[in-house]
């Protein structure tokens, strides 16, 4: 397909108006499935800017979180970092939680670091809506790092005091305010964690060089041909995953199994955020006005109005670098990539294992085992060099 014939055929998809079903026989892509195959690529370098966090792209902030990501005596039981379920290359832990304080065992599995900077809501059920106010959530958590303000002002004193100082101007000590003290822990961490960039994977080529071949006419020949034809068309997964970090950033309720006591997932992790003191809207936010307070009044809004579909939903993670993170899920449960595929495939697990009821677009997909094993390849290919 030569460039004339492309522009007149998404000309004429466009004027046809919406997503349109497609029948097996139907060329792939049609002119939808041009566009959003086209916007799955190529993430930005640089992460967005977070206007809460004045301290994002200072080398020094980055330097002191580095370091303050790396060490146990933070915590309450003084062996447990941020470090110790999340490596800086993107691993996670390899079990389905992880371990905290005192031999305890988190509820959830641990997301990856990797590119967090690019989210919009943090943790599996939105419990935090900036990266730097996320940080705090496993530091006081007593199962996690089990610490508190004292013990976070006694470790910045005997080790990171001029760092601290050279930063906000008076010492850990000097510094009264707790809750000051805790945000401005989050705010280091992470601007460390806005450096943790990992972009350019074999999946980006692989999409550009698609869509050169389709653009040529010769896209059936792409050795990505079935695997992106899956993932947009027949598995749906697009659906979800989709722009350049592979995520919409929303919550769905996909229908793992989950009895747990956390197993309402957005539907009650995220109301306590809506009134949390270092929300993006709160004091310690440095742009508490604006944009950030207009993204939670829509929030507070969608667990009202969407409370059906929000019950037992959970956020879109990222698929980039998914090969790091096994074991998948916010149960950790699902083992491997085939096993994650198994688990759309047939439209989630029964109803009574989980809260609430799956979402619309989480369907029995039929899949042949070749569309299954391409679809592994595809996510395989989408974790990046360091």
């Amino acid at each position: 397909m030569n460039r004339h014939s492309l522009c007149t055929w998404l000309l004429a998809g466009a004027l046809s108006g919406g997503l349109v079903a497609c029948t097996s026989e139907e060329p792939f892509p049609t002119a939808d499935e041009f566009e959003l195959l086209s916007s799955l690529h190529s993430p930005t370098r640089t992460p967005p800017a977070d206007p809460t966090n004045r301290l994002e792209n200072q080398p020094a902030a980055a330097a002191l979180g580095l370091r303050l990501f790396k060490d146990p005596l933070l915590s309450g039981c003084g062996t447990i970092s941020c470090q110790s379920c999340h490596d800086g290359e993107g691993r996670t832990v390899d079990t389905p939680t992880a371990e905290g304080c005192f031999g305890q065992r988190t509820g959830r599995n641990p997301p990856t670091v990797i590119n967090a900077a690019y989210s919009t809501w943090y943790m599996w059920d939105g419990r935090a809506d900036r990266l730097w106010n996320q940080a705090l959530l496993p530091l006081l958590n007593p199962v996690e790092m089990a610490s508190n303000p004292a013990i976070l002002r006694a470790r910045l004193s005997e080790a990171y005091a001029e760092e601290y100082r050279a930063l906000f101007g008076k010492t850990p000590e000097e510094e009264t305010d707790d809750d000051q003290l805790l945000a401005h822990f989050g705010k280091v961490i992470a601007a460390y964690e806005r450096t943790l960039v990992r972009n350019d994977a074999p999946f980006d080529q692989d999409v550009r060089r698609f869509i050169a071949a389709v653009e040529a006419g010769t896209q059936e020949k792409d050795p990505a041909y079935l695997g992106l034809k899956t993932f947009v068309r027949k598995g749906q997964c697009a659906a979800c995953h989709k722009g350049p970090m592979l995520s919409d950033e929303q919550f769905h309720n996909i229908g793992v199994e989950d009895l747990s006591e956390g197993q309402r997932g957005v539907a009650a992790g995220a109301d306590p955020m809506l009134t949390w003191a270092f929300n993006s809207a709160g004091p310690y936010s440095d742009a508490p006005i604006g944009a950030e307070s207009t993204r939670l009044q829509r929030l507070r809004s969608d667990l009202t109005e969407k409370a059906g579909e929000l019950e037992g939903a959970y956020k879109t993670p990222t698929l980039r670098n998914v090969t790091l993170t096994a074991p998948y899920m916010h149960t950790g449960e699902v083992k491997t990539l085939l096993d994650v595929v198994e688990l759309y495939n047939k439209g989630g697990e029964a109803p009574g294992k989980y809260a609430g009821v799956v979402s619309v677009t989480i369907q029995p997909l039929d899949l042949t085992d070749e569309e299954k094993q391409s679809l592994v390849r595809l996510l395989e290919s989408m974790t990046g060099a360091p």
